[in-house]
């Protein structure tokens, strides 16, 4: 299984209201044998993205980024820009703050055993995204306890 995955795509706008996009072929990720959504980390032309959702979108035969106002002001993209795309599978390792609560809450392990593994990635990448210590374990103990 390739650690990485390194392809060129092309920004689009699917729809006015939402953020822009890359789409990835099928066949560049059939390697990963992925079957839902998946975190990711990578670069789109050559500047860091983080951690991002890679969707799978059914109309179309492929999978997809979102790329948020913030990210394309960053890397200078515009919609119908070709772009050069690095993905790797990102750790799905829980945030050493949510690892601690579970510890030590039975509520709160509880709480996170009863979500589907879908709502367990999203609470996760939530927790990821805060910057300091104080704002991931308020986000965790607000969700789960």
């Amino acid at each position: 299984m390739p650690r990485e995955i390194r392809l060129t795509s092309t920004v689009i706008r699917h729809n006015p209201q939402f953020s822009r996009l890359v789409t990835i072929p099928l066949d560049k990720v059939a390697p990963w044998k992925l079957n839902e959504t998946t975190v990711v980390e990578g670069s789109i032309n050559g500047v860091e993205f983080g951690r991002r959702s890679l969707k799978r979108w059914d109309d179309r035969n492929c999978w997809w980024i979102d790329l948020p106002e913030p990210l394309c002001k960053k890397a200078g993209l515009e919609t119908g820009d070709k772009v050069t795309l690095v993905i790797r599978l990102a750790s799905e390792d829980l945030p050493n703050e949510l690892t601690e609560l579970l510890k030590r809450n039975s509520i709160a392990k509880a709480s996170w055993e009863k979500l589907t593994k879908a709502r367990q990635r999203m609470l996760r990448e939530e927790i990821f995204a805060a910057k300091s210590t104080a704002t991931r374990t308020r986000r965790a103990e607000k969700i789960l306890c």
